[in-house]
């Protein structure tokens, strides 16, 4: 990929904006994340396209509740074999059916256990860390994870501890906004990184600033965040209880789930109306012989 470079302008137009939010750019998150690995790493694949405030951030807390403690990357890979499918294990653990984010998860936490495999005389968290900070934006090609793009690469770096961006929809809306044309996912990341430092600010904390400026008022507009909303067939309990890995002796020797076709599921909205269905169907059948 070829350097791209931003103008002094632009930067400078930045800047000037950030200066006159800096109280409360300065209100958001300076820390760094100090979660376990795997969370993490489930945390960066859940939010592809989804809302953290209402998918992401209940379905980590109801993860990490569960014991097991599941921590390191490893831990979390071993946990993911132990059921028959990755969807299995995505409907389980984190009650989401989407079968393609199964294997992007997969692909990340195959990455991810290659960074601390090539670092073995140094922790998970510091061999993630020195990556993190190591990484350029641009390397996201050579990853090569269907579903993860500039965004989705650029967000677990964040999360290990490098002081970057995460160019979404809200930050870059926001660059094309104040600059008046479309800026790129890189522009954007440079342009970010050099105006917070010509500011001395985290660029971290102005990620977290526009984001939260973005995708929050969007939701207090909208009522909802698009793609958000779950399918009648998840167990919103399943969230607050359940054992790790209760299941996955079950779905290694087959279920009794059975897909319904759209006309069919229309008509049966829950359960019950299945089941008493069925019982009708047999008990005319029974009359019959």
């Amino acid at each position: 990929m070829n350097e791209i470079s931003v103008a002094d302008a632009d930067i400078a137009t930045l800047a000037a904006w950030l200066a006159e939010r800096r109280d409360y750019v300065s209100d958001f998150g300076k820390s760094e994340d100090i979660r376990p690995t795997a969370i993490k790493v489930i945390h960066c694949v859940l939010s592809l396209r989804r809302s953290y405030d209402r998918f992401v951030k209940p379905r980590l807390n109801a993860f990490m509740e569960k014991p097991p403690n599941i921590q390191k990357v490893a831990d979390l890979a071993d946990l993911m074999d132990s059921f028959q499918s990755l969807n299995a294990f995505l409907q389980q653990e984190l009650n989401y059916n989407y079968e393609e984010h199964a294997y992007t998860l997969q692909s990340v936490v195959e990455f991810v256990c290659s960074i601390v495999k090539e670092a073995p005389t140094i922790t998970e968290e510091e061999a993630c860390r020195q990556w993190a900070i190591q990484a350029k934006p641009e390397e996201y090609q050579k990853l090569n994870i269907k579903g993860v793009g500039i965004a989705g690469f650029q967000y677990p770096r964040m999360l290990f501890g490098a002081d970057t961006v995460k160019p979404d929809v809200h930050v870059k809306r926001c660059f094309s906004d104040l600059l008046d044309r479309n800026v790129s996912r890189l522009e954007v990341i440079l342009l970010l990184e050099k105006a917070s430092k010509r500011e001395g600010l985290f660029v971290r904390s102005v990620d977290k600033f526009i984001w939260n400026r973005g995708a929050r008022s969007d939701e207090m507009a909208n009522g909802t965040e698009r793609n958000d909303e779950l399918s009648p067939e998840y167990d919103e309990t399943l969230l607050k209880n359940g054992t790790r890995g209760k299941y996955a002796e079950q779905y290694a020797a087959g279920t009794n789930i059975v897909r319904l076709d759209p006309d069919i599921a229309a008509a049966f909205p829950n359960e019950k109306a299945v089941n008493d269905a069925l019982r009708s169907v047999l008990k005319e059948r029974n009359k019959e012989e």
